[in-house]
């Protein structure tokens, strides 16, 4: 699939072979913004015509509808088909972390649900360099600073961003010799965001000599060197890392005690993510402290949603009782249980609710660790507790059959 010779300005920086390397549908997720609208324009040129266009409404603003006809209509005018993803109320929580969990949620329901391949992002070398910038003020480690990956998988989701070599500023070009028109977000301008704030220094880095390609290439020279760390922090998990039946993470102290710093790290802010269901490790600076208490062996701290206690054995990770939220679950259908579990019910059985097991732990086999028991998975019907999957507990007729289960990490 190459640049066809009669198009217009063809942009440098789309990696057309990372999508043509994948086999099946791709999804295009389009806000509406000139990345996105210039990421659908190019691979329909580039020949894609089965891809479909996927664009959220988080209804934060009153012209996010607005945003979304834009979508809709570029669609038409490609010939791909569109799909507009509702988000439902914002629930209270930071905005953008909410909008971000919502908007990959709903990419990865709509990609299970017509069969797609991959999610297509937009992201560009831009994106990329304020990545890098904005990690550097949180303090985040080695991974963290390896920024955007052009080819990720996260909850189960693959996502391909064939823009990172791509500035905005020629997208932005590619679109008005095609006479393309998009859609600016307003809080693209909005200095309370921190993303905004760094853009706003890129004349003054560049003129030190921070470019945006600089700052990328940075970028990709920790990726490199963040995966070279991932083969070490593998083997370490298959020596020293375990996960029970009640969802508690557990790394063995010794190996854990020996192994490199990074590593060491690493594998720990891994078992956070697993025992706390986040889509994102703990910051450096309370991973560092939960780091050197996991190797002295001795004391209890919270991270990431979970617990963390270190014994002189066993270093023992378990998501804590609170901000556990139930969901429905319709017949046929699949959800993700508090960022941990992937759960689907057989067609045909009555809706269930997901809900942490809590005091229905006293019903069930005193499996897997104590207080982890009380976070597990479990299904009810009108507040009548019906199984405990991870622990192979089915009651009042409900049959193992009718529920499947998967770890999301």
């Amino acid at each position: 699939m190459s640049q066809p010779a009669a198009s217009p300005f063809w942009p440098a920086g789309f990696d057309v072979a990372l999508l043509a390397a994948v086999s099946g549908p791709l999804g295009l997720a389009v806000s509406g913004g000139s990345d996105s609208a210039a990421l659908a324009a190019l691979a329909h040129e580039a020949g894609f015509h089965d891809a479909v266009v996927l664009t959220v409404d988080h209804g934060l603003r009153p012209g996010s509808a607005e945003d979304a006809g834009t979508v809709v209509a570029l669609a038409g005018r490609l010939g791909l088909s569109c799909h507009c993803l509702r988000a439902g109320p914002h629930d209270g929580s930071s905005v953008q972390a909410w909008a971000r969990n919502v908007r990959y949620g709903l990419l990865r329901d709509a990609a299970q649900r017509l069969g797609l391949a991959a999610i297509v992002t937009a992201h560009t070398l831009d994106d990329q360099a304020e990545t890098l910038l904005l990690r550097l003020g949180r303090g985040s480690g080695l991974r963290g600073l390896g920024a955007i990956r052009a080819d990720t998988v996260q909850n189960g989701l693959r996502i391909l961003r064939p823009l990172l070599a791509a500035r905005r500023a020629d997208l932005r070009a590619a679109l008005v010799a095609r006479n393309i028109s998009w859609r600016d977000d307003p809080s693209n301008v909005d200095t309370r965001f921190a993303r905004v704030a760094v853009r706003k220094l890129a004349p003054a880095l560049e003129a030190a000599g921070l470019t945006a390609a600089r700052l990328a290439d940075a970028a990709a020279h920790l990726a490199r060197a963040s995966t070279a760390i991932d083969d070490a922090v593998a083997s370490l998990a298959a020596a020293a890392l375990r996960v029970d039946r009640a969802g508690a993470v557990i790394i063995a102290r010794a190996p854990f005690a020996v192994a490199a710093e990074e590593v060491r790290l690493r594998l720990l802010s891994d078992a956070v993510q697993m025992a706390g269901g986040n889509a994102h490790g703990p910051r450096f600076d309370a991973l560092s402290i939960a780091a050197d208490m996991a190797l002295r062996g001795a004391g209890r701290t919270t991270l990431g949603r979970t617990v963390l206690d270190a014994g002189p054995a066993d270093i023992v990770l378990w998501r804590e009782a609170r901000g556990i939220r139930p969901v429905d679950l319709a017949p046929g259908g699949i959800v993700v249980f508090d960022g941990r579990y992937e759960i689907s019910l057989a067609a045909g059985i009555a809706a269930v609710k997901v809900a942490p097991l809590g005091a229905a732990a006293a019903l069930c086999p005193a499996l897997g660790h104590a207080r982890a028991r009380a976070t597990a998975p479990a299904i009810f019907r009108d507040g009548r507790f019906l199984a405990a999957p991870t622990l192979g507990v089915v009651r009042h007729g409900f049959e193992r059959a009718m529920i499947s289960l998967r770890r999301m990490r």
